[in-house]
């Protein structure tokens, strides 16, 4: 309530217990439901990092914005 008095603003987002995610991934190897990615920055390039940062400011992405650090295959 301290925050509310003081007029702070707090913003968050909430992804859901252990458990959940554990069902999350469970359904994604047991379906092979592919994630919607919208745009992937490959190595840790600033330039590419901002640009999905710049995407993510202007709401123009549908799916995910990967920052892909390794070439190696996804496990899921």
């Amino acid at each position: 309530m301290q925050a509310v008095l003081k007029n702070i603003e707090v913003k968050g987002s909430t992804m859901g217990s252990r458990a959940e995610f554990r069902d999350m991934v469970n359904f994604l190897k047991r379906t092979k439901a592919k994630p919607a990615v919208s745009n992937i920055a490959h190595g840790l390039k600033l330039d590419a990092i901002n640009g999905l940062f710049d995407e993510m400011n202007k709401g123009s992405q549908f799916g995910k914005l990967v920052v892909e650090i390794s070439s190696g295959q996804s496990k899921l």
